[in-house]
């Protein structure tokens, strides 16, 4: 068989990233069909039918993606490789306003970004602490105590003592707990 009984298109050859794009196929002939689509950071295999469209949105890419048929027929392989330009998103650049309309001072700026990753990391942590295990989960609180102690007494000494006897008080309500 040669390649020119076996029909791949798409609709666009440049697009910008998180455009949709419709690859178009057609090969009667081939027992089995498989797209691979190599953006540059990973490539991923998709089986198909003998024919057909399919849309993709093409999100994140090296500057360009690489779309390959290959058919199987007889036992022999063949494929076409179809390559598109895919140009970064262009950036936006946005001023914070308030309910008004006016722009907000740099200090508001700031405490809102602190608050947001402030909420992230929260969010993160949380998570990450529930897929550990209940012995690991309760490890990993006490270090936390443990840090958080032994920073605050390199400043104020005293808080050694009263966080080591916090240290003791939620350990002992654990142990009871359970």
């Amino acid at each position: 068989m040669s390649n020119q009984r076996m029909i791949f298109d798409i609709d666009r050859r440049t697009v910008t990233e998180g455009d949709v794009v419709e690859v178009k196929w057609q090969c009667d002939e081939a027992e089995s069909v498989k797209l691979t689509i190599d953006n540059g950071y990973r490539s991923t295999d998709i089986p198909l039918e003998t024919s057909g469209n399919k849309r993709f949105r093409l999100n994140r890419s090296k500057g360009r993606t690489h779309l390959t048929i290959t058919v199987s027929i007889d036992g022999k392989s063949y494929s076409k490789r179809i390559h598109v330009r895919v140009k970064k998103m262009p950036t936006v650049h946005a001023e914070t306003v308030d309910q008004q309309g006016r722009r907000q001072g740099w200090l508001r700026q700031w405490w809102q970004k602190l608050l947001t990753n402030w909420h992230d990391f929260r969010a993160r942590m949380r998570q990450g602490m529930q897929a550990l295990p209940e012995r690991k989960q309760l490890a990993a609180k006490t270090l936390a105590i443990i840090g958080v102690i032994l920073i605050l007494s390199a400043f104020w000494p005293k808080v050694y003592s009263f966080g080591m006897m916090i240290l003791v008080v939620y350990l002992t309500y654990v142990m009871f707990k359970r």
